[in-house]
This record gives structure tokens, C-alpha cells and sequence, in this order.
């Protein structure tokens, strides 16, 4: 029956599913046309709102690429991909493969959605070198399938802001604890229900045997061997300075002296920024040389190329929501039939339908919550069931969001319309779980 479903999904994704890019510009033009139709914007001023807001999250795609070409550069590290080897034959047949990948990644998710997003990719990679016999179409989804739980993980976004001094609506809501948010028995219900469930819905994916997808060999290829060097006696001064085990570990020492200060002074606070940090530093300690540590970045940086190119035009559809005031109009039509019972439900339906515009769970918080939370006061709802209902829809989208798949895309080397079409089962599940736990535990 699954495997029935499943293959609709994917053939319907063979079909239908176009480029990434090509997704971006045709979601660009619906929300132009819907800024244009509903609030009654000249076209000329969709367009204006289009262009101002195209550049709005340059640091924010920087940050993303930087994730990534760092994470790339560190999980390319012969150390580092001797042990994911080890890692992936802990388990021996393909439904092992797939379950002991699919809750490797909730952990990896729930610990970082960086970490996830990056590691994860690399695990997939390293399986499917070791797994020939399992389909690496469900490999990929299994590793994917952790992001769906991010927002009740520890790097969920919209609660850690809330819950900083400081945050632009602080004079609003307060600082709302994370024991109201993450550590509320609502979000660890709906968490640790999908990290079961979802890894055992992967390992059912599983196609029959003369329908399995392997990967192909060459897709590997570009695997780098960077520990080659010349021998010393042909080695100049700039080659033993680019070489020198000195000069790298000086670096490398610097950098985690700085990490046990940070530490040591705002506990086990990630963020973007520090995990960045993080990869830098353990990269350049793996590699162990300077030049060798810059090749791997340097063959990382092709890797990034989708965030570079597509994360300003989704900057772009959240400068038409915003200012054209399309994303009140969508959000006040769901919130207007809402009650006191039903308020964090139609926060959840808002933001899922507002993530298909708007991917980023920031720049989505920033634009959702000014309005909604007058309506929650007004109708008495507590403030983190409006952050949760809005987090939810934004991580249950994950999983099928192009935005979030193009850096897991580049590292594994596949097709979006082959993760999309396992993806969609996984988006249904996540909503009917999100659901019940919004329903079932509503205090």
C-alpha cells in the first residue's frame, strides 16, 4: 500500500517537477499575480517590491553557503570519511540502512538543523558507497527526513528568539521560556512521535528489488585525495609555508581557544555563526595544512552554487508579500474564522501556506507575528501558541521545501524531483502528527 502511494508521489514528481530554479521564478510570478489580483498593487509596484527586497537576506545566504562549503571542506577530510565508513556498517540490510540513517539524522536535526543539513548529506554519500543494495532515492530521504522536526529541536529559530533579551517583540510577548516552546509537552509529543515514526515510514519506501535505484559510482568521483604532496627535497619556501603543520595547527589552536572562551561564557548556546566557526576550525585541524584545507574549500564553494543563485530570489517573494501586504491578507482570511480552541491550528495552516513564499523560519517570524499576536491577545491566546503554531507549519514544509533541499541536493549529487516525490509522504504524516498534537495536548 505504501510503496502503491509512494510510486504515485514519485512518477507524479518525474513528471511534473521542473529545476529548482525554475520553481523559484514560477512561485515569483504566482505571488506577483496574487500581490496584483488581491491587493490591488500596479504591476510596476509588485515589481518595485520585488527588486528592494531581492537583496534583503544576503547575509542570511551567506551564512547558508558558508555552512555548507565549510561543512563540505571538513566532511571531505580523510579522517573524517574514515569514520563515517565505520559509521555506516553498523547496520547490513537495506531496511537496517535506512532506519539507523533516518534516526541519525533526527538526532543530528534536533541537535543542529546545520549539523543535519551537512552531515547528514555526507552519511548518505558514505551509505551509498557501502550499501550498493539499497536505493539510494530512499537513502537520501531518510537523511533529509530529520529536518522535518527542527522546529522542535534545540536550534529552532522562532523559540530561541523569543526567548532572547532584546527581540524585536519583546514588548509584546515578553520573553517566552523554552519550557513553553521545545520543552512544552505539546512540542515533545509532536518531536518524538515523527523521530519514531517518520525513520520506520522511510525503511517501508523501500521499493521491490528490480525497482531499486543505485547510485552511480561516478557521481562519487569528485572525492578529493588531498594528503599527495611532493617530496621535501622539491618542495620551495612558499610551498613549505603552504605545507607546514606549524602554521596550520597555530590556527587551528587559536581557533579553539577561542570556542572553550565562548563556550565557557554562554554555555551550549549554537547559533549560525559559531557552528560556521566550528567548522572552520575542526576542517582546518583535519586537513592539516593550510593548502590543503583552501583545495577543500575551493571544491566546496561549486557546491553552494543554488544557495548563491536562488536564495535572492526567495528574498525577492518576501519582499512582495511584505510589501504589497499579501501575507496579512492570507493570514487574516485563515485567522478571521479562528477561536480561542482553534487560534494556534490557524496559525499552523497560516504559516504552512506562508512557507511556500516565505521558506526562511526568521524572515517568516518577522513578518507573521506582528499581526497575529493583537489577534491572539485580543481572543486571550497565550504568545508561544502563536510561535509553535507558526514553527510547526514552517517544519512540517521542510520537507518538501526546494529552498531547504538544494544544499543535501548538492552534496549527494541528485535530483530534486527524486527526493520530492518520497518527500510528499512524509510532509502528510508530519501534518496529520503536527495536528493531533496541536489538538490532543492544546495547553
Amino acid at each position: 500500500m505504501i510503496n502503491r502511494i509512494l510510486m504515485f508521489f514519485v512518477n507524479l514528481m518525474q513528471k511534473y517537477l521542473p529545476d529548482p530554479f525554475t520553481i523559484v521564478w514560477i512561485i515569483t510570478l504566482f505571488v506577483g499575480a496574487l500581490a496584483i489580483c488581491i491587493t490591488n498593487k500596479s504591476p510596476l509596484e509588485v515589481v518595485e517590491y520585488w527588486g528592494k527586497g531581492f537583496f534583503d537576506i544576503l547575509a542570511f545566504a551567506m551564512q547558508m553557503s558558508l555552512v555548507l562549503i565549510t561543512g563540505y571542506a571538513l566532511a571531505s577530510a580523510k579522517i573524517v570519511r574514515k569514520l563515517l565508513q565505520k559509521i555506516v556498517l553498523i547496520p547490513r540490510t537495506p531496511k537496517q540502512t535506512i532506519l539507523f540513517i533516518g534516526f541519525v539524522s533526527m538526532g543530528l536535526y534536533y541537535l543542529n538543523w546545520g549539523l543535519g543539513l551537512i552531515a547528514g548529506g555526507f552519511l548518505a554519500r558514505e551509505a551509498a558507497k557501502q550499501h550498493t543494495d539499497t536505493d539510494f532515492r530512499v537513502l537520501v530521504t531518510a537523511v533529509f527526513s530529520g529536518i522535518i522536526i527542527t522546529h522542535g529541536g534545540l536550534s529552532a529559530s522562532v523559540p530561541l528568539v523569543i526567548n532572547t533579551k532584546g527581540h524585536f517583540l519583546e514588548s509584546q510577548m515578553g520573553l517566552v521560556p523554552l519550557t513553553q516552546t521545545i520543552f512544552h509537552p505539546q512540542a515533545l509529543f509532536i518531536t518524538i512521535t515523527l523521530a519514531i515514526l517518520i525513520p520506520i515510514v522511510c525503511m517501508f519506501m523501500l521499493p521491490k528489488k528490480e525497482d531499486t535505484v543505485i547510485a552511480d559510482p561516478a557521481l562519487f568521483q569528485d572525492e578529493m585525495d588531498l594528503d599527495a604532496a611532493a617530496s621535501g627535497s622539491e618542495l620551495q619556501l612558499a610551498d613549505k609555508m603552504d605545507q607546514s603543520p606549524i602554521l596550520n595547527y597555530t590556527l587551528g589552536l587559536a581557533g579553539l581557544v577561542y570556542l572553550i572562551a565562548y563556550f565557557m561564557k554562554n554555555g551550549f548556546n549554537l547559533n549560525v555563526n559559531i557552528l560556521i566557526f566550528m567548522f572552520i576550525v575542526l576542517g582546518i585541524l583535519a586537513h592539516g595544512t593550510l593548502y590543503n584545507y583552501a583545495k577543500a574549500i575551493s571544491k566546496g564553494t561549486s557546491t553552494a552554487s543554488g544557495i548563491i543563485l536562488q536564495f535572492p530570489f526567495y528574498a525577492g517573494i518576501m519582499g512582495i508579500m511584505h510589501g504589497s501586504g499579501l501575507v496579512h491578507v492570507i493570514s487574516d482570511g485563515l485567522l478571521s474564522i479562528a477561536t480561542y480552541d482553534t487560534f494556534e491550528l490557524a496559525c499552523y495552516f497560516s504559516s504552512l501556506i506562508i512557507s511556500i513564499f516565505v521558506p526562511s523560519a526568521g524572515g517568516h517570524w518577522v513578518v507573521q507575528a506582528p499581526f497575529m499576536l493583537p489577534a491572539a491577545a485580543t481572543l486571550g491566546v497565550e504568545p508561544w501558541k502563536v510561535a509553535m503554531g507558526v514553527a510547526w507549519g514552517e517544519s512540517i514544509w521542510n520537507i518538501v521545501c526546494p529552498f531547504w533541499a538544494l544544499p543535501l541536493l548538492a552534496i549527494a549529487n541528485m535530483n530534486l524531483r527524486d527526493l520530492m516525490g518520497f518527500s510528499v509522504l512524509l510532509f502528510i504524516i508530519g501534518n496529520i502528527v503536527a495536528i493531533a498534537g496541536i489538538l490532543l495536548i492544546p495547553h
